[in-house]
């Protein structure tokens, strides 16, 4: 093969040797970015998915203990702390549900034995944020915790609770009438 002075003749197993072309890295590149893209809004979308169940969750349960609160006769409550919530009784002194002495703030006692208003942890990650009452933000204290009354006649005051997890939130609003929706962070920037 006669060759022209200054042009430099490279076989073809030298050539495949040098590696890839920018336009192969860049495939790789991109199709590596789309299959993390995927995985990161698959992870995202569980996220909200699971702190959306556990929203639907406490209203359904809040929403059976305004119940049990009407059909008992007796005011119920439950108390929120940053990892949990727990569920209240007040006990009735008489027969005629009538209190012998005025009800003061330590006369609730946890619901015992009771399945269904156990005390509860929140799933890893999540927590309550906030829980407020007539817009006023209630304590979450472990040694003497505010608590969200229910009362027998079924009325009580309209509240929310927000649940977090990392960035993600979601609301559990009441109004008086004890009506409960979920409301997820991005319906509410809607409204």
């Amino acid at each position: 093969m006669v060759g022209l002075p200054g042009l430099r003749v490279v076989s073809r197993a030298a050539r495949q040797a040098r590696g890839f072309t920018l336009i192969e890295l860049l495939v790789v590149l991109v199709v590596v970015g789309v299959v993390v893209a995927s995985i990161q809004l698959n992870l995202f979308s569980d996220d909200a998915r699971r702190l959306r169940n556990e929203g639907e969750r406490l209203a359904a349960l809040l929403t059976a203990l305004a119940d049990e609160s009407v059909t008992s006769g007796m005011p119920l409550a439950v108390s929120f702390g940053d990892d949990g919530y727990a569920f209240w009784e007040r006990p009735i002194a008489n027969a005629f549900g009538e209190s012998a002495a005025p009800v003061t703030q330590d006369d609730w006692q946890v619901r015992p034995g009771d399945e269904l208003f156990s005390s509860r942890r929140m799933p890893e990650g999540m927590r309550i944020a906030e829980v407020r009452v007539r817009q006023r933000i209630l304590s979450r204290s472990e040694k003497n915790p505010e608590r969200l009354a229910f009362s027998p006649s079924g009325v009580h005051q309209p509240f929310s609770v927000l649940l977090a997890l990392d960035d993600l939130r979601v609301q559990v609003i009441s109004d008086a009438l004890g009506n409960l929706r979920v409301v997820d962070d991005a319906d509410e920037d809607a409204d």
